[in-house]
């Protein structure tokens, strides 16, 4: 186990995802580490680690579907006050996983979205991601939850309010008028907001201002 782990860490370390995807196909447990080391997401290796448990997921979700979905299981556990423990990452990962095949996963995207109403508001950024991977595969998946979409644009975390405004650019094949109408109103407020977060890209955490992200949006400004 320990040579396992120090072989994940060198591969996140060098950002060598591929080398992790082979690990994890070939000794499942390399998902658990890869679980613990994602829970730390102010590292490089902590995001690395979240992606990497994406890029396996998809890499295994034809010959190992049940397992996937057993960690799906563990990871939406984490969450509840009776697991005993505070999953960070677990939207995060759940997003990675599902995106791995968003129809056969489908039944899990209501249990994301009620992460964000849980007491740990914590957990919203990691819900909104969770959102958008699933939205970057099957946006009319996600579409039912545009409630959420509304209450994160003017949430308090400047981090939810952004991966909110990606949400609505994966969403824009699906937005009907009510829906642009609405968001058009909350927009209005990000316009100038000059709150920064710091992001994941795939060679690093980047700065991005929420007016800018803002910007990029024809749909909504134009």
């Amino acid at each position: 186990m320990n040579n396992l782990k120090k072989s994940l860490q060198n591969a996140l370390e060098s950002n060598d995802l591929e080398a992790v995807v082979s690990l994890a196909k070939e000794q499942r447990r390399a998902l658990s580490i890869l679980v613990r080391i994602a829970y730390d997401k102010e590292t490089l290796a902590g995001w690395r680690a979240i992606k990497a448990v994406g890029l396996a997921a998809k890499a295994l979700i034809k010959t190992d579907y049940e397992f996937l979905r057993d960690m799906v299981r563990k990871l939406l556990w984490s969450l509840s006050d009776e697991s005993g423990g505070i999953g960070w990452s677990a939207p995060e990962l759940i997003g990675e996983i599902v995106s791995a095949d968003v129809r056969r996963f489908s039944d899990v995207v209501p249990l994301i979205a009620g992460v964000y109403d849980i007491e740990e508001d914590v957990f919203r950024p990691g819900v909104l991601y969770a959102l958008l991977k699933v939205a970057e595969e099957a946006p009319e998946l996600v579409k039912p939850y545009n409630d959420i979409i509304l209450r994160a644009l003017g949430d308090k975390n400047p981090l939810t309010r952004f991966y909110a405004i990606e949400l609505v650019k994966s969403l824009k094949s699906v937005l009907d008028n009510d829906d642009l109408e609405k968001i058009r109103g909350l927009f209005k407020n990000l316009e100038q907001d000059r709150s920064e977060v710091w992001v994941y890209t795939d060679n690093g955490f980047m700065g991005v201002e929420i007016r800018e992200a803002f910007k990029k949006i024809d749909l909504i400004t134009s």
